[in-house]
């Protein structure tokens, strides 16, 4: 078994190695920190483009740049990070009715907040939305244990409820990713990326699911595509170690009963 969080096995840790569009227009940098930074703001045109990490640092600076009345959309390419955070920009999404645009991927919390929030959604070429586990799953296996629920867990879980109530989206594609990757009520202990102090996690078969196409839009969760789908070696490039059986590539007929 592999611990269930995305962030230990994606490299989302230094944005330079993101991969962009061979279209994309250069962007402007409008913030920067360490040699490696966790996570990158910038400007392209009307658009505000995050790459990197959420964490509640980079999920306050995006939450401010989105709000921002001459913004008019957001590029992403992120591996995801901490659920509240990423739930701070989600909410402004919303809000604001922003179009998300995927470039490169779009895991675990930026799946699970940031792709959902988008009044319309778009993936380029070779990118990808991928799924593990989520705060209303989390919290569930807390309920299922007899365990107090901790604070951060429920909170992101009727966060993300009112999210999809208000998008009109299912939310049962969050329990369906935790089926598919197998996760477990067996917990463990992880350090994330940037981060310093470990965090609990719960095992899983396998760390991430892509959604077949046709599953994210049985969900309420639809796109348009610019360019070719991702290509499993698109995917496994994106893994610190690249470990085909970490990934469950989905089918159309994944959670469909009968």
């Amino acid at each position: 078994m592999i611990a269930a969080v995305t962030s230990a096995l994606i490299a989302v840790a230094s944005p330079q190695a993101a991969t962009a569009s061979p279209a994309s227009p250069a962007t402007t940098e409008m913030s920067a920190g360490p040699a490696r930074p966790q996570w990158l703001l910038s400007r392209e045109g009307p658009r505000v483009v995050f790459r990197g990490a959420f964490s509640p640092a980079s999920g306050a600076a995006l939450a401010l740049a989105l709000s921002d009345e001459s913004v008019e959309g957001l590029v992403i390419d992120s591996g995801g990070g901490d659920e509240n955070a990423a739930l701070d920009a989600a909410e402004v999404i919303l809000a604001r009715r922003l179009p998300v645009t995927v470039r490169g991927q779009c895991t675990s919390a930026c799946a699970n907040a940031i792709f959902a929030a988008g009044a319309t959604r778009t993936i380029e070429r070779a990118g990808f939305v991928s799924f593990h586990h989520s705060s209303p799953v989390i919290e569930a296996n807390y309920q299922t244990l007899n365990e107090a629920v901790p604070d951060e867990i429920a909170r992101g879980a009727r966060r993300l409820r009112a999210l999809y109530a208000a998008r009109g989206a299912d939310p049962g594609i969050l329990a369906c990713a935790a089926a598919q990757i197998g996760l477990s009520d067996i917990q463990t202990q992880v350090t994330i990326p940037g981060e310093t102090t470990p965090r609990a996690a719960w095992l899983s078969r396998h760390s991430l699911w892509l959604p077949h196409e046709a599953t994210l839009r049985r969900y309420g969760l639809g796109f348009t595509r610019w360019g070719r789908p991702p290509s499993r070696r698109d995917v496994l490039a994106r893994l610190r170690p690249p470990n085909p059986r970490a990934v469950v590539f989905g089918a159309a007929g994944d959670c469909v009963s009968g």
